[in-house]
């Protein structure tokens, strides 16, 4: 049963899971995210102490203070027993309970030299003394003031004077609370290191930080050089105690938590926070951390992967040792998505190295499913539950008590304007507080008495069971004193839920600690007063961990002043003043200052709309005194049209938090809009579902033409999709702004897709460096660089565009001229015909380029080549004999991932095909991510490609291949290109027997030797082993060549084939770890041995039945197939002798 409450008109409203068989049909479980019951009376969440009285030295002789029950978590520690007892016992004596001006907790020591301001430590003192000090009046021994500065010794706990009269000096012991807080912001990437991993929910991260590094460093040391020497003394730590703690592997001390102890405490399980490593330690190696060990937060992180939970409730061990595997050891790049458990957690997500994020990872695998949603429930859910409530109630309440007399008594009655001074006991949120006036902490220590006295004469009657909606005494679970009570909702038929009326938190408790109440037990109002700031709401979705931890350390402990300002759903707004402060503080002023809030109107419930404010906004302007500025690209039509967003991480965090509020503007906003050309407003962005600020740029029937404003996307919109938008929500600047290439002009009347696709994939992704030179209608005219490369410059080189003013036809003749020189000098290389070739196709198509960077292989040095893939003597690919950095490979795994991720719908714009030999991106078929690949062979529909870092093939669609970025290629492949040497006497095209038969002969093992790299790829001398006669390659196929010649003359110049013929891919390397793209498909043919075709040309002959089927081509085919054999077999037996 986990409850969740909120108040609404002076009363309780419960979500509740309740159970029982009868009971489920009524609702599902996952409607409301549980939560931990509430704690005490006086408790608020996270641990934040709600108590009376204030930090100041408060005396009221009339009225004792009220203190939190027995047991009650202060700051995370637990009170006195001892001293509650006394509180709320039967006729206890007056007494001041101090509380640490600071900290809030129980203060023992106080100023020596004001003798007023309680403290708990010299480290809060020295902490407190930039304030205190404009207010310290040092004290003569009879009391009066004398003007002399003094401050206090950081080191000198003599500065905090001795123990007040009739306290105790105690221990000071230190906590996580103690302990500076991890400086993170959401949504931001760091670079950590995984130091230890237990399972997907509980790892521990150390950011690769100098600073932290230089801590860690630096609290070794100082742990070192206290406790090395230190004599053996007896110390019990206790639970959730932050310790000194020595090491069992090296013996040296370190920072620890301790997590449990052992009954007859002896040994503690540790925590080292530093490392986050645990083991179990005898008691007699771990001391208390000294005031010299300075308060640094964890250098280890504990962390949970965001967004997922395990399929079978927990962590399978096979999903734990892969992603061991995955994370163990390394440095990673990690998300910081919130901080949960007062800042002590937080939720991650991790980028592994194969592009994917690790919540991806896991819910692909099966070993996670979605973190369910919290969802808050409908009214019909909730008249659901209230049912279920109602029937769990009835179950057993024939004959019995049902208590309906017993109704909640008034509600404290305020005015606006009035003003209190008041204690929080209770904080939800900075719009969900609930407050005690301080004038009332006598009437509500005299009614715990009088409920004290109450409960203990009345006996544990048999037939109480009190209907929901009606009040009684309930005993709280942790300190078991008696509070006024309403049930909220009965959760089973043995149990109900409680809300207590004078503090305003509540808890599940069994129907033996529930009470009768007297009727002069209700005489007096309801001492819990609702209410929130006025005039603040939250910066994004919903209030941050960050800003209610804030909030609780301003407010807790303290008296404080508020004003009423107005009352909205059942709560007084209230402005809300620390007067204990110098100077005084607003509540509300401190959280927008600090950005955990912004500022808002202050709606009541019988105030009316305001007028609506004139609507005024700005666009982002770019230096025009020629300064270079940094762009990211966001929209791109043509060089001539395209928007940029200035690449500036303060605007970039602006416009995350602008998201955040325009979502809560638009679910809130349901009034009819109106859309008018010309003025701002909200827009759906259909693609994934989120508010922006659009443009209005026309109108229709149904639809809205809008431009995104802070992207550039121009779209067609519903009416339905947009709303109307606030002057607050057109602060920011415009983003987006409209720019165009200065230097250049399309080659025709228009751009072309091939100039469109090139512009492109030069600047999507890449931080730009621009210059304004001029500023038109169209925008901004800007000089653009990438990478330090004129992108004007490079589009002209590619042939895509031309300079101003130049003429088509001068484009054209120079093409032309570059043209002819190119096929003159092919007639001499013929290599070089098939590169020059594939170069003029590239220059079509600029994305896919043929001259990519090949690996130079060491000169003279004789190997065993491994093969990748074999087109023909004049090219083919080998699996380099090094292997490329890794780390360097996988970084442009991840860049590779995120370019293709962004630009794979661009491929349907591919008019042309790319050439045989181009490097491009290719979608892998068995895992769908994206790899550096070349093109092989080029089909209607489809091209084979060769992984170019892996060495394996496969055929993919058009769609699934992009052109490559040149940023991309700078790491060589792993493949790398060959040639055969004495390509001076290969012809241009190959026929494809001679191609079979080099195929062959170089897969049944051969030797090669690198003779020279011609510019473009290594020329390589291929020789057999001399256990198979040791002939030299190009010699078997020069011979082949001439006895084809002899035998077919016309072969070479009648046969229609493909310009680098087919390709055969050899599969000789398997992926590592699995991640890489798979071997070749089964069903995919290695090519025949000779013998093996020999058995087949064989086996056709013993069949004359089926010799009849085959055609006449097909056998003149393969007699000319035959003689090569055999000219090639008196060849080998030749060169033997």
């Amino acid at each position: 049963f986990f409850p969740l409450f909120f108040w609404s008109n002076n009363t309780f409203i419960c979500y509740v899971t309740l159970k029982g068989t009868e009971m489920n049909r009524s609702f599902s479980s996952n409607l409301v995210r549980p939560n931990l019951p509430l704690r005490k009376p006086s408790s608020i969440p996270a641990g934040l102490c709600a108590t009376l009285p204030p930090p100041r030295h408060l005396t009221m002789p009339s009225a004792p203070a009220v203190r939190p029950p027995s047991g009650a978590i202060v700051d995370g520690k637990k009170t006195n027993p001892k001293m509650s007892s006394y509180m709320l016992g039967s006729g206890p004596p007056s007494l001041t309970v101090h509380f640490c001006y600071y900290c809030g907790q129980q203060g023992n020591f106080r100023c020596k030299r004001c003798k007023k301001v309680p403290y708990c430590s010299v480290a809060c003192q020295t902490e407190d003394w930039k304030t205190h000090r404009h207010v310290c009046k040092a004290v003569d021994p009879e009391g009066k003031p004398v003007e002399a500065a003094a401050v206090p010794a950081k080191e000198d706990r003599a500065s905090l004077g001795e123990p007040k009269h009739g306290e105790s000096s105690s221990f000071q012991r230190v906590y996580f609370k103690d302990l500076h807080v991890t400086k993170i912001i959401k949504g931001t990437d760091i670079q950590a290191c995984v130091v230890e991993f237990y399972s997907p929910s509980r790892f521990f991260l150390v950011p690769q930080s100098p600073e932290l590094l230089e801590s860690l460093q630096s609290i070794s040391t100082e742990l070192q050089k206290t406790y090395c020497s230190s004599s053996v003394t007896t110390y019990e730590p206790c639970v959730g105690e932050i310790c000194a703690v020595q090491f069992s592997c090296d013996m040296n001390w370190y920072r620890g938590l301790v997590q449990t102890l052992a009954p007859d405490h002896k040994m503690a399980n540790i925590l080292y926070i530093d490392f986050g490593n645990e083991e179990n330690v005898p008691v007699d190696r771990i001391r208390a951390l000294t005031a010299e060990i300075k308060p640094f937060c964890p250098c280890a992180m504990e962390c949970r992967i965001t967004g997922v939970v395990p399929v079978a409730g927990n962590w399978s061990g096979e999903c734990c040792i892969a992603v061991r595997q995955l994370l163990a050891g390394k440095i990673v790049t990690v998300r910081l998505v919130e901080t949960v458990e007062d800042g002590r957690i937080h939720a991650v997500d991790i980028l592994l190295s194969m592009g994917k994020q690790l919540s991806t990872f896991l819910l692909e695998h099966g070993y996670a499913d979605k973190e369910p949603v919290n969802i808050a429930p409908t009214e019909q859910d909730i008249n659901a539950m209230m049912s279920a409530s109602l029937e769990n109630f009835r179950c057993l309440s024939d004959g019995k008590d049902n208590n309906t007399w017993a109704q909640p008594p008034e509600p404290i009655t305020q005015a606006v304007g009035d003003q209190l001074s008041v204690v929080v006991t209770h904080l939800q949120s900075p719009t969900e507080l609930i407050v005690q006036k301080v004038e009332n902490a006598g009437l509500i220590q005299d009614l715990q008495l009088k409920l004290r006295e109450h409960c203990s004469q009345v006996a544990t009657p048999q037939n109480f069971r009190p209907a929901p909606g009606t009040v009684c005494c309930a005993q709280f679970s942790e300190d078991k004193q008696w509070y006024r009570a309403k049930i909220l909702a009965y959760s089973s038929e043995e149990r109900v839920c409680v809300g207590y009326l004078d503090f305003g938190n509540s808890e599940e408790v069994g129907l033996g600690h529930l009470r009768p109440i007297a009727s002069s037990l209700l005489a007096l109002p309801m001492q819990a007063i609702p209410c929130g700031l006025a005039g603040v709401q939250p910066v994004g979705e919903s209030w941050s961990e960050d800003c209610l931890l804030a909030l609780q350390r301003r407010v807790s402990n303290r008296i404080l002043h508020i004003e009423i300002q107005g009352a909205h759903e059942g709560k007084a707004l209230v402005t809300m003043i620390d007067e204990s402060s110098d100077p005084q503080a607003n509540i509300a002023e401190l959280l927008i200052s600090a950005c955990y809030a912004a500022p808002c109107a202050v709606t009541t419930d019988n105030e009316t709309a305001v007028t609506a404010e004139p609507l005024v906004w700005s666009c982002t302007e770019l230096p025009c005194n020629s300064q270079v500025v940094a762009l990211l690209v966001t929209v791109v039509e043509n060089p001539a049209a395209f928007y940029c967003r200035i690449d500036n991480p303060t605007d970039h965090q602006r416009l995350k938090e602008l998201g955040a509020q325009l979502k809560q503007h638009c679910e809130a906003e349901a009034s009819p809009f109106e859309p008018k050309v010309g003025e701002p407003c909200c827009a759906l962005l259909p693609e994934d579902g989120a508010w922006c600020r659009a443009m209005v740029t026309g109108l229709s029937d149904d639809k809205v033409a809008v431009n995104f404003v802070d992207y550039g996307y121009s779209l067609t919109v519903e009416k339905g999709h947009l709303r109307s938008i606030t002057a607050q929500l057109l602060t920011l600047p415009f983003q987006a702004v409209r720019c165009w290439l200065t230097g250049v002009e399309p080659l025709g009347s228009g751009w072309s897709s091939e100039a469109v696709l090139w512009f492109q994939t030069q600047v999507y992704g890449e931080q730009l460096s621009a210059r304004v030179l001029s500023v038109t209608e169209q925008g901004y005219g800007v000089e653009l660089e990438s990478r330090g490369v004129s992108v004007a410059a490079a589009l002209i080189s590619e042939q895509l565009a031309k300079v101003p003013g130049e003429t088509a036809r001068e484009t054209h003749g120079t093409t032309g001229t570059a043209t002819k020189q190119s096929v003159k000098k092919n007639e001499q290389d013929p290599l070089q015909t098939q590169v020059s070739s594939q170069t003029e196709v590239s220059t079509e198509v600029p994305s896919f380029p043929v001259e990519w960077k090949t690996v130079e292989l060491p000169l003279s040095d004789t190997f065993q080549p491994c093969f990748a893939a074999i087109i023909n003597p004049s090219i083919f690919y080998l699996l380099g004999p090094t292997q490329v950095d890794q780390q360097k490979l996988q970084e442009v795994m991840v860049e590779l991932a995120v370019y293709c991720n962004s630009q794979a719908t661009l491929s349907t714009a591919v008019k042309g095909k790319p050439a045989p030999g181009a490097a491009c991106c290719a979608q892998f078929s068995a895992d769908n991510n994206w790899y550096r690949a070349v093109i092989l062979e080029v089909g209607e529909k489809e091209v084979s490609v060769l992984y170019a870092d892996y060495g394996n093939s496969e055929k993919v669609a058009f769609s699934r291949i992009l052109p490559i970025p040149i940023n991309l290629l700078e790491l060589p492949f792993q493949i790398t290109r060959c040639t055969l040497a004495g390509k001076e006497n290969f012809p241009a095209e190959w026929p494809q027997e001679l191609q079979l038969i080099f195929q062959n002969v170089v897969l049944d093992g051969v030797l090669a030797t690198a003779q020279h790299f011609n510019g473009s790829a290594n020329v390589l001398s291929l020789t057999l082993p001399a256990e198979k006669g040791g002939g030299n390659v190009t010699d078997m196929i020069s011979e082949a060549l001439h006895a084809q010649s002899k035998s077919n003359p016309c072969t070479t110049s009648t046969q229609k084939t493909d310009k680098t013929g087919s390709s055969t891919s050899v599969n000789t390397a398997a992926p590592p770890d699995g991640s890489k793209p798979k071997l070749v498909p089964e069903n995919q043919k290695e090519p025949m041995s000779t013998t093996e075709l020999a058995n087949t040309l064989d086996a056709t002959s013993q069949h004359p039945e089926e010799k009849m089927n085959i055609s006449a081509a097909a056998i003149d085919k393969l007699e000319e197939l035959m003689k090569l054999q055999l000219s090639l077999i008196q060849m080998f037996v030749g060169q033997k002798k």
